[in-house]
């Protein structure tokens, strides 16, 4: 800050192309230092003004987040949550590669493999089109349809298979390891952008 100082009186010295002999309580001196003063005064109060706003917003987020783990942490059935996880995945997965074009133009051995990466699909491109008739007859509704039938009935049997108890600490489990990495994530996030508006406020 005292370079910064000395640089603005540096400047308003040489703009105002005042000699070296003159007193430095010159009032023409004098009133572009408080200028100076004032101009570094109302940027670094909008600098703690915008820290506090970001504080202000991580605290909110903060109280959801901690209200989640809460839940996990004492034990409450996720399952349906889950289950709307599952679908929301799914519409997205389908938004993406069917928003464009007619039902021929998607890529759907893209799309199949993002299933994989889900869960192993067990319906394929073949089974929608013998369903539909041909490739031209498959809508993202159908596609959506199929695949979410076909994600709760591997889900449920897999539940059958390991037991509804086990399963719903499963469920708490994963949904605590993800939401924690997923907070550290948009901690770092948000780190990196309070320094960049911090750094464009100082200018």
């Amino acid at each position: 800050m005292r370079l910064f100082k000395a640089q603005m009186v540096e400047r308003v010295m040489a703009m105002a192309n005042v000699p070296d002999d003159v007193p430095i309580e010159n009032k023409m001196v004098t009133r572009a230092i408080a200028s100076a003063q004032s101009q570094v005064e109302t940027q670094n109060f909008e600098t703690r003004k915008n820290v506090l706003k970001y504080d202000e917003v991580l605290n909110r987020q903060r109280e959801v987040i901690y209200g989640e783990r809460r839940r996990v942490l004492e034990g409450e059935d996720l399952h349906e949550q889950i289950q709307h996880f599952m679908d929301d995945t799914i519409d997205d997965y389908i938004r993406q590669e069917t928003a464009e074009g007619f039902a021929e133009e998607w890529d759907l051995d893209r799309l199949w493999n993002a299933f994989k990466q889900l869960y192993p699909v067990k319906v394929t491109v073949e089974d929608l089109e013998d369903a539909a008739g041909d490739r031209a007859g498959i809508t993202a509704e159908f596609i959506a349809e199929s695949i979410k039938d076909d994600i709760h009935e591997q889900y449920e049997a897999r539940e059958k298979q390991l037991g509804s108890e086990i399963m719903r600490e499963l469920e708490r489990r994963v949904v605590l390891s993800v939401l924690d990495r997923k907070w550290r994530e948009h901690l770092y996030e948000m780190d990196y952008l309070q320094e960049g508006i911090g750094l464009r406020a100082m200018a």
